[in-house]
This record gives structure tokens, C-alpha cells and sequence, in this order.
């Protein structure tokens, strides 16, 4: 195999990742959006620890929700196929703003 020069490599487009692949990141990532999810709306149990260093020592503010919604949208753009553009932009869309809202949300909202 021959090494590649830099303009070959940057003109190379990347392999997408298998279907396979794309299945299991979207519902590992995705799975952990639903798991923060369900502990905000109480259905998985939370049992409060002693020792807290954490911002917030309940799963039980908004700011929690947001990032388990950006966990469930980054799985969601695993999960859509990419001839779908309207969607895939909606989850994105998603993305962006459940995350930005929850980390400016933990540091302003304190």
C-alpha cells in the first residue's frame, strides 16, 4: 500500500460507517437520552447519595431533561437515514439546542 500525500488525503472522502454500526451507536446513545429522561420524570428510581460534589444532587431539574433530550436526538441522527434531510435536520436542530440549553442552563441558572 502506497503512502498518501497530503492533498490526496484531504481529498479522499471518509468510508460512512456501516449500518450495523449506525444501529448500535444510535440506540447506545440514544438509550442513555430515555434512561436521563425517564430518571427526570421519576419512572426509573433515584435513591439521593450522602455525599454530593455534583452541580445538581437530584435528576430532577429542567436543566437534566435537556441534556437527556440531546443524548436522544445525537441517537435519533445515528438512527435516520440520510435521504430523510428534513428530519435529519430536526434532530440536529435537536442536538444543538438541548445541549447548549442545558450546559448554559447549569452554569447561569445555579
Amino acid at each position: 500500500m502506497r503512502k498518501l500525500e497530503p492533498e490526496e488525503r484531504l481529498s479522499t472522502p471518509p468510508k460512512p460507517l456501516p449500518t450495523e454500526g449506525r444501529v448500535l451507536l444510535g440506540v447506545l446513545v440514544g438509550g442513555l437520552g430515555v434512561f436521563i429522561m425517564l430518571l427526570y420524570w421519576g419512572v426509573v428510581p433515584w435513591r439521593p447519595s450522602r455525599y454530593c460534589t455534583a452541580i445538581f444532587c437530584d435528576p430532577y431539574h429542567w436543566q437534566v431533561l435537556s441534556l437527556g433530550v440531546g443524548f436522544f436526538c445525537v441517537g435519533l441522527c445515528f438512527l435516520i437515514p440520510r435521504r430523510w434531510q428534513v428530519l435529519g435536520r430536526l434532530a440536529s436542530w435537536g442536538v444543538l439546542l438541548g445541549f447548549l440549553v442545558g450546559i448554559v442552563g447549569a452554569f447561569l441558572f445555579e
